[in-house]
């Protein structure tokens, strides 16, 4: 009796001190957590109207921009002379497209002022002033717009925007902004009550404030803390909220972000009370919540301990019982709480321990039967694995066309993209799904490679080569690759000749060694090669993580990977040796692969022996520059309305003019509203109403009379309908096609394809041609 006292008390006392213990803990952590979430609130809506005010900010200086590249573009193609009165018309047209322009004027290549209109004053044309002092004609660049100081002409701020065209005769175009249309963007911003936003320029000078007669008296901000953090450094980030306190006296809490003009800032502003109102509130109620919790805590402990004392001591003599191997003994404790089921449990515990018992050999003779069975089923699943895997590889060369292309006009818009001017934080998301459509394309890529190598596409062109320059690209392709990770790609040289299909073997090589790079944290990769009795050994050696024994018979299968279960794409797709066995037994070429795990690996192939030295080609004499894609008239023809539009906002971005139809008969028909034929024909092979994009090139060349070029782009892998594309001599692009490699080849085409340029204005833009293309 005296003992159970002495338990109870025990387990009284630490129950009530664990429940208070928690219970004040959880309310501490609890206020901590209000405190810092409501002041992330806090910063989270500020950045947010602080973003949203500074991207219509930027939106309306980047049309102005937008506006003055597209009148440069007109110079630098050649749609416009150099006459005075048509730069005027031009002007002119500008200004009624941007009523924020009040004034424009044109400065030649030679700093004189050529043409100059205004909405308050007179237009002056061919006066010929000397302009090559002033800044926006000493300052002004190519690739993006310079902003001048701010100024005042009466109340109202101005600035000068100036921009330079790509070529040298197209000189520099200027315009005065009016600033006035930022005061309504100022207005709009209010959060809260008094929540508002203002506009300071990287002099800490007022350009937009919600109270007009601030901006008025011209005050200088510059000792207010929240400008002088934004001022601090024009490269700075946003950073977190600014507390101080105004010169009236009163606490403020303030954000600001950058904008796309430099040294300008916005800053948003919100009183201290009004902002941690939630935290003040939340304080009080979680601060009587934890007294009364505490109180409660500390009743239900004592209850809980008088109440758990008795049942513990039956249910541990219990236990005692069944562990010396008395299973038929019972715990009777009539309790319907947890400690009366947990009784029932030790029960049925013991009942199953006896039966577990009496039927234990049971189930291993019955277990060991079913072994056998699964044992002999074994060489029946091995043959339908072999069948699935021939299946899957032909499952994903068919169904690649509609996987590839809504990835290529996703690929497509990111390019687009990437060339807007967008906030930090919408780069960045630009940059992760750039990311992610580019590890697609490796695996369509890789998946592309393997349809080729199955339907027996690849077909190797054997001859003597010099191994010495094959290592030589190797090592300059891998070479930063290895760089990145700290590594050293050691390339020996070699003077061997070998008898082989140099592309083929250069893919290879390159699989090895990017494999060897991606499996090695630290030390070297070797490539070099030695003299055998049969041939030449090309090897690739690393210090990498090595192969165990067991999965050595595995890594030339598709889409295995060492120590990658959770499939990250930075460690590859499991395709690279896959292809390297395949190419290796089209080339007939032996190998072998040697690892020890922890220390590195080994892969050599052995290579014939050449008959005779390859002779060194001769240099090919220099190409001329590639044109530029600005100024052409590219048609592209696609059946699916997504890719259109992208394709579309792709060449506008490059500067091309676009003309884009769903069949070869609609392009056919808008063709005959211009006056100038294409210089580039875009097509996706794959067409609707059973038509293919090389019936559609024929019939736009025969229509225009002269062999455009084109270039076919294709989803398709299907061996008969690739043969086609190459017989025709057209060039083959596979989904999806990224912006860069999509302008390469564009680019290419056009170089190997000049054309006279007709300089003709068309008689419907392009976003009539888009409306056109969808009737």
């Amino acid at each position: 009796m005296l003992a159970r006292r002495r338990l109870w008390h025990t387990y009284a006392l630490w129950i009530s001190a664990l429940v208070t213990l928690v219970l004040a803990a959880s309310g501490v952590a609890q206020l901590w957590l209000i405190q810092r979430e409501t002041r992330t609130a806090v910063e989270a809506q500020q950045a947010l109207e602080a973003n949203r005010a500074s991207a219509r900010i930027d939106r309306f200086m980047r049309e102005a921009g937008t506006l003055l590249r597209a009148s440069l573009s007109l110079l630098d193609s050649g749609h416009i002379g150099e006459v005075d009165a048509d730069v005027q018309v031009e002007l002119l047209r500008l200004m009624r497209q941007a009523p924020a322009i009040d004034e424009l004027y044109w400065i030649d290549p030679h700093g004189m002022e050529r043409v100059r209109v205004s909405r308050m004053g007179s237009d002056r044309v061919g006066t010929g002033e000397d302009r090559s002092g002033l800044p926006e004609f000493l300052n002004a660049r190519a690739d993006a717009p310079w902003f001048g100081p701010v100024t005042y002409t009466g109340n109202q701020p101005r600035v000068v925007m100036a921009r330079r065209g790509w070529r040298e005769h197209s000189g520099v175009l200027a315009a005065n902004l009016d600033l006035a249309q930022l005061r309504n963007i100022i207005d709009d911003t209010r959060f809260g009550r008094e929540g508002h936003a203002y506009l300071v320029d990287g002099e800490g000078h007022l350009l937009a404030h919600p109270e007009f007669l601030q901006v008025l008296a011209r005050p200088d901000w510059t000792a207010r803390p929240a400008v002088q953090a934004a001022i601090a450094d024009d490269s700075a980030d946003p950073g977190d909220l600014v507390e101080f306190d105004t010169p009236e006296g009163e606490s403020v809490v303030a954000y600001f972000t950058k904008l796309s003009v430099p040294g300008w800032r916005l800053i948003t502003e919100q009183p201290r009370d009004e902002a941690f109102a939630p935290v003040y509130r939340a304080l009080a109620t979680a601060l009587l919540i934890l007294v009364l919790a505490v109180l409660a805590g500390s009743a239900v402990g004592t209850v809980l301990a008088r109440r758990v004392v008795h049942p513990i001591q039956q249910l541990a003599e219990g236990a005692d019982r069944i562990g010396e191997g008395r299973l038929e003994h019972r715990i009777e404790l009539a309790r319907g709480d947890e400690l009366g089921h947990l009784a029932t449990r030790f029960n049925q515990m013991a009942e199953r321990l006896g039966d577990s018992y009496r039927q234990l050999e049971t189930r291993v003779a019955e277990r060991t039967r079913q072994l056998a069975a699964a044992n002999a089923l074994l060489h029946a699943r091995r043959d339908e694995a072999e069948q699935a895997s021939q299946a899957k590889t032909r499952f994903l060369a068919s169904a690649s066309h509609d996987l590839r292309q809504p990835l290529h006009t996703i690929s497509l818009l990111v390019g687009v993209l990437r060339r807007q001017a967008v906030t930090p934080e919408v780069g960045q998301l630009v940059n992760h799904i750039q990311a992610s459509v580019a590890a697609m394309e490796a695996l369509f890529v890789g998946l592309l490679d393997i349809s080729k190598l199955d339907a027996g596409m690849a077909r190797p062109v054997p001859g003597d080569h010099d191994l010495a320059e094959l290592l030589r690209r190797v090592a300059a392709s891998h070479g930063p690759e290895a760089a990145r990770k700290g590594l050293r790609l050691s390339v020996v040289p070699s003077r061997c000749a070998v008898h082989t299909d140099a592309v083929l073997l250069e893919r290879v090589l390159g699989n090895l060694v990017s494999n060897a790079i991606r499996y090695t944290q630290h030390g070297k990769v070797l490539v070099g090669c030695r003299r055998r009795p049969g041939g030449i050994e090309l090897q690739v050696w690393d210090t990498g993580i090595g192969i165990a024994p067991a999965q050595l018979a595995h890594v030339f299968d598709e889409f295995y990977q060492i120590d990658n279960p959770e499939r990250d794409r930075g460690k590859g797709l499991g395709l690279g040796l896959a292809i390297v066995k395949r190419t290796l037994d089209l080339l007939g070429h032996r190998y072998a692969l040697r690892s020890a795990p922890g220390r590195g690996t080994c892969f050599s192939i052995l290579l014939p022996t050449a008959e005779a030295l390859p002779r060194v080609p001769a240099q090919p004499e220099a190409l001329a520059a590639r044109p530029r894609i600005a100024g052409a008239f590219v048609v592209v023809i696609d059946d699916e309305a997504d890719t259109r539009r992208a394709m579309q906002a792709l060449c506008h971005s490059w500067g091309a003019h676009v003309l884009t139809a769903a069949s070869a008969e609609q392009c056919l028909t808008l063709l005959d509203e211009h006056l100038r034929d294409p210089d580039l024909i875009l097509s996706d092979y794959r067409l609707r109403e059973h038509q293919d994009g090389l019936a559609a090139v024929r019939q736009v060349r025969a229509h225009i009379g002269q062999p455009v070029p084109a270039i076919i782009i294709t989803g398709d892998t299907a061996t008969a309908d690739l043969r086609r594309v190459t017989d025709a001599g057209l060039p083959l692009l596979h989904k999806p096609v990224g912006a860069d490699r999509l302008l390469a080849a564009i680019e290419a085409e056009l170089g190997a394809h000049p054309t006279g340029g007709c300089e003709v204005v068309e008689t419907q833009s392009d976003s009539d041609h888009e409306d056109s293309a969808g009737r």
